[in-house]
């Protein structure tokens, strides 16, 4: 393994950007990776909307700019030919263009994680997903070598390089921990050891006998016959380092969640895509909360009362500005409590002989509880809920009730900005909340706010958050 720094190297990856700058194109979406062309004289970057941007000898072929998409995209993979491209999403969805062949996707099915990234074959014939949890998927020519799906991880999968073979692929995870399975062989690895920051993605060398890691932080690591020829480690960074692509094998390119792209060794820049959007603050409007999110960050299994919701949950949390990492992980890990992030949730228990305020049973995703509240949500939304109770716990109403009992009754997005999980919990729970639901509620905040840690790159320092 070799982590150095190479000032010249460095400073020529600082200094070139400016003479190109006129290649700069914006974005309003954050990039989420890079690909090189084949020929190391152009790369295309990937944006959240699939959005493609070429630079460089790079041709566009084509993206998914402008169209509906039922999860943002995470990343993209070139041909081995250059003249085409993979792009995939987090629900698995896979879009190709060029030459790439489209052979299948995991778009529509069942997911226990998020698809993180996607490798081809030499034929262009086929591809590998891999998700966040080690699970890979295998379409067209490409073969099915194992996975780490199911089995215990350190830290969530963050990429996948295949071999020149096309037989065997390599994934990396979070901790800098390297899995290999089929052709692929094991030249080390950043597992078990003190990282500065995540790990963000791999690249295989064109011989297939060695690779490179790159960090958050832009430091590289290198294995096998992969060479160092320089890095952003030590440098400061407007945002993290997302993803690398490697230039033949005497260089490689490593590009920023602003868009920044890096060139070392005989890699060449022609340009970036500039990206200001309050990344890692706030998420993009088209971001979504997925079963795989919930199962991952809070475990809840998916169930219909689950995924039947999702849509309208998502609806009104953009309705109520709940669209941060910590405002998300407040309101989260308070709907899991309530109702186990179920919209149609009825108060167990709650009997003519057990309660006092029968039939005004907890409902929905909040578990809107007492007559006096049920006839306050009816009159925001002109609706006879004390009448109907039913439909306080129908897809229709739940979801935009939580988020009126968030926003409206309460300000709670106000707390969750300052990582005071604590006042939230009381707010809903009232003052005298037990340590024990102060705890669990902290708890799956901090489980939230890690799972956006994990998967983009969001800076926060966990012992910030206020409990109690």
């Amino acid at each position: 393994m070799k982590r150095l720094m190479t000032a010249a190297l460095v400073l020529a990856a600082l200094v070139l950007p400016t003479a190109a700058r006129a290649a700069d194109t914006t974005t309003r979406k954050p990039p989420v990776g890079i690909a090189a062309t084949r020929t190391g004289l152009g790369y295309w970057v990937a944006a959240a909307d699939g959005g493609v941007f070429s630079f460089g000898d790079a041709r566009f072929y084509g993206s998914m700019g402008g169209k509906a998409l039922n999860a943002p995209v995470v990343a993209i993979a070139a041909t081995a030919t250059g003249l085409g491209y993979w792009l995939t999403a987090a629900d698995g969805g896979v879009f190709a263009f060029g030459d790439a062949a489209s052979k299948g996707s995991m778009g529509g099915k069942p997911l226990n994680a998020p698809v993180v990234g996607i490798a081809g074959t030499p034929s262009r014939q086929g591809y590998w997903l891999v998700a966040s949890d080690g699970g890979v998927f295998a379409f067209g020519d490409a073969q099915f070598y194992g996975s780490m799906g199911g089995k215990a991880l350190n830290a969530p999968v963050k990429g996948i390089a295949a071999t020149p073979t096309g037989r065997g692929y390599w994934m990396v995870a979070a901790d800098g921990g390297v899995f290999a399975f089929g052709d692929a062989q094991f030249y080390g690895s950043m597992g078990g050891k003190a990282l500065n920051s995540p790990v963000a993605g791999l690249s295989a060398t064109p011989t297939g006998k060695g690779y490179w890691l790159v960090a958050g932080d832009g430091g590289i690591f290198a294995y096998g016959d992969a060479r160092f020829y320089g890095s952003m480690g030590g440098q400061r960074l407007v945002k993290p380092v997302i993803g690398l692509t490697v230039i033949r094998n005497d260089g490689y390119l490593m590009i920023g969640a602003d868009g920044g792209v890096f060139a070392f060794g005989a890699a060449g820049y022609f340009g970036r895509v500039v990206y200001s959007g309050a990344d890692g603050s706030e998420l993009p409007a088209d971001a979504v909360v997925t079963a795989a999110l919930l199962k991952e960050a809070l475990g809840i299994p998916s169930s219909a009362a689950v995924t039947d919701g999702l849509a309208s949950l998502n609806a009104a949390m953009r309705r109520g500005n709940i669209n941060s990492p910590a405002r998300i992980a407040a309101f989260l890990s308070t709907l899991k409590a309530e109702s186990g992030v179920q919209y149609n949730r009825l108060e167990v228990g709650c009997t003519a002989s057990t309660k006092s305020y029968y039939p005004y049973c907890g409902r929905g995703y909040v578990q809107l509880t007492l007559k006096g509240n049920y006839a306050a949500a009816g009159k925001y939304f002109q609706r006879d809920f004390v009448t109907n109770r039913e439909e306080v716990r129908s897809v229709a109403y739940s979801a935009d009730i939580a988020r009126w009992f968030w926003t409206v009754t309460h300000d709670l997005n106000t707390p969750a900005d300052r990582l005071d999980m604590g006042k939230v919990t009381r707010a809903v729970n009232g003052t005298a909340a037990s340590a024990a639901t102060l705890k669990a509620r902290c708890a799956d905040f901090k489980s939230v706010l890690t799972y956006y840690r994990n998967h983009g790159g969001y800076a926060v320092d966990l012992n910030a958050v206020v409990c109690s």
